[in-house]
């Protein structure tokens, strides 16, 4: 949960919504069900938090898979039409401006990020199949 809402929420989506999304406006049907779509992911994980105090496995399982569902769905949409329709509209001197606001939020994030990175290893590793 802690990678979820440090890293993907107030990392990935705030780079989003706090930079990338201010280069457009606001009321674009593809801002807003981005914007959406984070709103709902930040839903699933206060009701995943709250059945976990209260060791509703039920519940915390039906919103990890909703969760899921969703990313699935969010990222699909912005790897096929949000990203490539945003990089047509921005000029060059945009994409720098925007490059370095993100460098400034990585570097803030910079104490997390190793924690992340190694957090992401050992999942890998303890699910990685032989195969694979």
């Amino acid at each position: 949960m802690d990678f979820i809402r440090s890293y993907a929420d107030k990392f990935h989506h705030a780079k989003e919504e706090d930079i990338l999304f201010q280069y457009f406006d606001e009321n674009l049907d593809m801002v807003k069900v981005m914007r959406e779509d984070h709103k709902t992911g930040r839903n699933h994980v206060r009701a995943i938090l709250e059945a976990l105090e209260k060791k509703d496995r039920e519940t915390v399982a039906g919103h990890l898979i909703a969760y899921r569902e969703l990313l699935t769905q969010h990222i699909k949409r912005e790897d096929e039409i949000m990203l490539p329709w945003m990089d047509r509209q921005l000029s060059i001197s945009q994409v720098g401006e925007m490059f370095s606001k993100f460098l400034e939020a990585e570097a803030r994030m910079d104490s997390y990020q190793q924690k992340y990175e190694d957090f992401i290893s050992r999942v890998e590793k303890k699910y990685q199949t032989k195969e694979g």
